[in-house]
């Protein structure tokens, strides 16, 4: 099981997500914090799900996910997926990984929320 450390810092990732109009379905915590054989230099290796990433996607949408992600936690590592392509790829081993070793992370869902501001500097 993963530390509660790591698991605060996925929630709180998911809600700036959340904050700037990214709708994620479910997350995904898997890797070594999910299988927890943690070292000092782990990431924290994370699925995020949501509709918006079934095609057609949109570049943008990947970036806010690493822009959030430097702002929230530098470990975090976000790898973005469909809804359908969570419930029908056969062919991603990050998928396959995630599914069988991973913990799946609801969003919390809040009545508020603030945004966190990001600055576009890519």
């Amino acid at each position: 099981m993963a530390d509660q450390s790591v698991l605060e810092s996925v929630h709180h990732y998911l809600r700036n997500l959340e904050a700037q109009g990214m709708g994620v379905s479910f997350a995904v915590l898997f890797g070594s914090h999910a299988r927890g054989d943690v070292h000092e230099w782990s990431d924290i290796d994370v699925v995020v799900v949501s509709p918006r990433f079934d095609p057609p996607n949109n570049r943008a949408d990947v970036g806010l996910l690493w822009r959030v992600a430097a702002h929230t936690d530098s470990r975090i590592e976000p790898v973005p997926c469909g809804a359908r392509q969570w419930d029908e790829d056969q062919s991603s081993v990050v998928i396959e990984a995630a599914r069988r070793e991973g913990t799946r992370i609801l969003p919390e869902r809040s009545l508020t929320v603030t945004p966190l501001v990001l600055y576009d500097d890519y």
